[in-house]
């Protein structure tokens, strides 16, 4: 696409249209408000789907922000970084998880999508089994776990992956007992799909065949954590322990950061997991910031 300046076309680069955007454009925000350059003020809803956490412009996180920002704002993971360590232990404290272990990345995607490659590695196998109307986001495996036909390319259709009805526990150890598959991820809350839940007896039944089955379930309280439904994670309304947690959209009030909390019984090596810019400098000091 060009414009014409000085009698000639000038090539500029356009976004990629992929988002069907509301007429609106932000310029400021305070609190649950928001400001359009037209001086138009907005009760915010919406939050970039819930990411905002502690309201826009928090004084505490815009402080704490700042404040690493002028030390030190990111260094890779080949150094030793306290911050991570505060955080993990913070999270800890506050879910009430201690017992896990944090790996952390940049989104929820990234998260879940790190939570299946561990479960794979721990079983050795690759059969997913999901549920209906569920997502679980946009990278490749994460995405295949997704119930979107839509969002999915052939490229990612190489993942097997079954879905089944919610709260159905007969049918998940119909596919559990075909010995073939690495782990069941399910939300706390279905998001995207509509708000549907898991009754408490399927949440409890899952974790039980799970057990039986020698598969990792997985818990995506990714749009369901960080306090949302009453609870630190939702899962803990069904009073279980899954294998593998993953958190990400209110956990740096709009700054990018993810985590995946890890059951002692998954075992780390050097190399199995990595990332850029998880778990950097200044990602850690809004996410403890949040908490």
């Amino acid at each position: 696409m060009g414009r014409v300046g000085d009698g000639k076309i000038q090539h500029i680069m356009n976004l990629f249209d992929v988002y069907p955007l509301y007429n609106v454009t932000p310029v400021k925000a305070n609190d649950v408000f928001v400001t359009d350059k037209e001086g138009v003020e907005y009760l915010d809803l919406y939050g970039g789907h819930g990411v905002i956490s502690v309201g826009h412009g928090h004084p505490h996180y815009v402080v704490k922000l700042k404040e690493q920002l002028e030390t030190l704002g990111f260094y890779s993971n080949a150094i030793h970084n306290p911050l991570q360590v505060a955080l993990a232990e913070k999270l800890g404290q506050v879910s009430g998880c201690t017992e896990y272990s944090l790996f952390l990345c940049n989104s929820g995607a990234e998260a879940n999508e790190n939570a299946l490659k561990l479960a794979s590695f721990h079983t050795e196998k690759s059969r997913v089994i999901s549920f209906k109307n569920s997502f679980h986001g946009r990278t490749s495996a994460a995405v295949a776990a997704t119930d979107n036909p839509k969002i999915n390319a052939p490229i990612n259709q190489q993942q097997v992956v079954t879905f089944l009805e919610l709260n159905d526990a007969n049918a998940v150890e119909n596919e559990l007992k075909k010995g073939d598959v690495c782990a069941v991820i399910i939300e706390g809350i279905q998001g995207v799909g509509g708000l549907d839940e898991g009754t408490t007896s399927f949440f409890k039944a899952l974790e039980s065949l799970c057990e039986k089955y020698g598969v990792i379930l997985i818990l995506d309280e990714i749009q369901s954590g960080y306090g949302r439904s009453g609870k630190f994670f939702a899962f803990q309304h069904h009073n279980i322990k899954p294998d593998i947690i993953t958190t990400a959209k209110g956990m740096g009030n709009g700054f990018p950061i993810g985590g995946v909390l890890i059951e002692p019984k998954l075992k780390a090596s050097y190399g199995m997991l990595g990332t850029t810019f998880g778990g950097n400098h200044l990602a850690c000091a809004a996410a403890i910031a949040v908490l």
